[in-house]
């Protein structure tokens, strides 16, 4: 069960982050632009970090309801 709250905060955190982080990156860029042309360099790496948080999380929390 520690698990499986685990995973779920892992997963709820790295969504959270990753559309946070889209949000912040596009509101610094005038209109017009699509999302993902607005990141440049190193905020790729962050972005990379939240969706393997959300992987992982995932896959924890699944792990553990096929378990119980």
């Amino acid at each position: 069960m520690k698990k499986l709250i685990f995973g779920l905060g892992l997963l709820l955190s790295g969504v959270i982050g990753f559309v946070g982080w889209c949000i912040a990156v596009v509101q610094t860029v005038g209109p017009g632009g699509t999302v993902f042309a607005c990141f440049f360099g190193s905020e790729w790496i962050v972005l990379a970090v939240f969706a393997i948080m959300t992987i992982v999380g995932l896959r924890i929390s699944i792990m553990e309801v096929k378990r119980d």
